[in-house]
Parts: structure tokens; C-alpha cells; sequence
């Protein structure tokens, strides 16, 4: 079982470079899906049954957030932390931040809290010995860590681009010769587009009014759009820059 999953992520990353056209098609391909999506969760926190159990039990979450009083982001934090860093997708936190501490204190904390449960992965394999563990049970994931042949940022942040889970992409990243600094600045950069969106998402359930949440939700779609467009052309340029370092 570990042999296929070790094939099927080598496969990921061996796909080999797209011209542009096919790299614009599959951007736009799937732009189109996860903006369906978030068109999706709109048209389902408008209807009444949902909204009635959002205004049934959202009370109870905010009353525990106001509970831990000034520990609350810490214990939030402390919660993303752990469970990105044991690999459970990070952007079901995001939404939940939004939801918990408004836009601005649920994209910081749930943020501050993925970056650490990365970290704690990135660290583990280079600093707990745990380098040649991993290649004994997964000697493949060396020749994924080969793609970063390059001490850059936008190195780290086109490789969290490939279709991977956060825990391998973080232990891939252990194994690579990538400095701590630019692991850094590129997962911090890289979280961004997509933790955007979804905390207004989840900023758009804390509004009462169904109408308040109707605009939250739309502008977590525009938003969407517009990053998502930007962020396609910086990582088209990104990948033309690591082209030529490698020629």
C-alpha cells in the first residue's frame, strides 16, 4: 500500500512541465471548480434549515471562544497546530476562524496555527533523526525532494502546488536541501490565496441577518476570483524563473 501511494505521488511530480496554454487551461479548470463550490456553500448556508442550525449551535462555539478569555487564539492556535501537523487538511480551520474570531483574528490565528503545525513536521525530520526512517519506508520521497534543487521561494511555494497532502509535502520539504528561512517566507506566502476566501466565508455565518451573510458570501467569491487570477500569473512567473536557474 505504501509503494502504490509512494507511485502516485512520484507520478504528481513527474507529470513534467506544461506549455503555457495546458498550464492556463488547467488553472482556469480549476478556478471554475472551487469557485462551484463556494457558490455551492452559498446557496447552502442561505437555506432556512441550515441557517437555523448555524443560529442553534454557532452560540454554543462562540460561548466557549469567550470562556477561554484572553487564551482563546492560543487554544485555537494550539488545535490547528496539532491537527495539520498530523495531517488533517488545513482549510476546514481557516473557515472555522472566520466563523470564531471574524475575518481578521480567524485568518491570523488559523494562519499562525497551520504554519506551526508545518513547522513541527519540517523540524521533526530534520532535527529528530527521522530522515532515514522515512526514506526506509518511503525511499521514493527522496527523488520528490530532488525537485527542490533550488534554495528560492518560489521553489517551496510551486511545490506545495502539487496535488500532495500537507503532511507528505511537509516531510518532502525536511528532506530537501531548502533553508529553514525560505521554508518560511514560501508557506507563509503559499497559505495565503486560498485562507483568504474561505475565512470571509466563515466570517459571512457569524451575521445573523441572512442578507449580511448573502454579502459576505458573494465577496468570498469575487475574492476568490481576483486572487486566484493574480496568483496563477505570479506562479506562471515563478515557474519560467525556476526554468531558467535550472538551464
Amino acid at each position: 500500500m505504501n509503494e502504490s501511494n509512494d507511485n502516485a505521488l512520484l507520478a504528481a511530480a513527474e507529470a513534467g512541465p506544461e506549455d503555457e496554454a495546458q498550464g492556463k487551461r488547467r488553472a482556469i479548470k480549476k478556478a471554475a471548480v472551487l469557485v462551484a463550490v463556494l457558490a455551492a456553500l452559498v446557496a447552502l448556508t442561505s437555506l432556512p434549515p441550515v441557517r437555523h442550525f448555524i443560529s442553534e449551535n454557532m452560540p454554543r462555539l462562540k460561548q466557549f471562544i469567550q470562556d477561554c478569555g484572553p487564551w482563546a487564539p492560543a487554544v485555537f492556535i494550539a488545535a490547528v497546530a496539532a491537527m495539520t501537523g498530523v495531517g488533517i487538511p488545513r482549510l476546514a480551520f481557516h473557515f472555522l476562524g472566520g466563523a470564531l474570531f471574524a475575518f481578521w483574528g480567524g485568518l491570523v490565528w488559523s494562519c499562525i496555527g497551520t504554519m506551526i503545525g508545518y513547522a513541527c513536521v519540517f523540524f521533526a525530520v530534520r532535527q529528530l533523526g527521522l530522515r532515514e526512517l522515512i526514506l526506509r519506508k518511503h525511499p521514493l520521497w527522496q527523488k520528490l525532494a530532488a525537485k527542490l534543487r533550488h534554495n528560492t521561494i518560489p521553489a517551496v511555494i510551486l511545490f506545495r502546488q502539487m496535488p500532495m497532502p500537507g503532511l507528505v509535502t511537509n516531510t518532502v520539504l525536511g528532506l530537501s536541501p531548502i533553508r529553514r528561512r525560505e521554508f518560511f517566507l514560501g508557506t507563509s506566502i503559499g497559505l495565503v490565496p486560498e485562507a483568504v476566501p474561505l475565512t470571509l466565508l466563515g466570517a459571512g455565518l457569524r451575521k445573523e441577518e441572512l442578507g449580511h451573510t448573502v454579502i459576505y458570501l458573494f465577496a468570498a467569491v469575487v475574492l476568490f476570483i481576483a486572487v486566484w487570477i493574480g496568483w496563477g500569473i505570479y506562479t506562471r512567473r515563478a515557474a519560467a524563473k525556476e526554468a531558467a536557474l535550472d538551464q
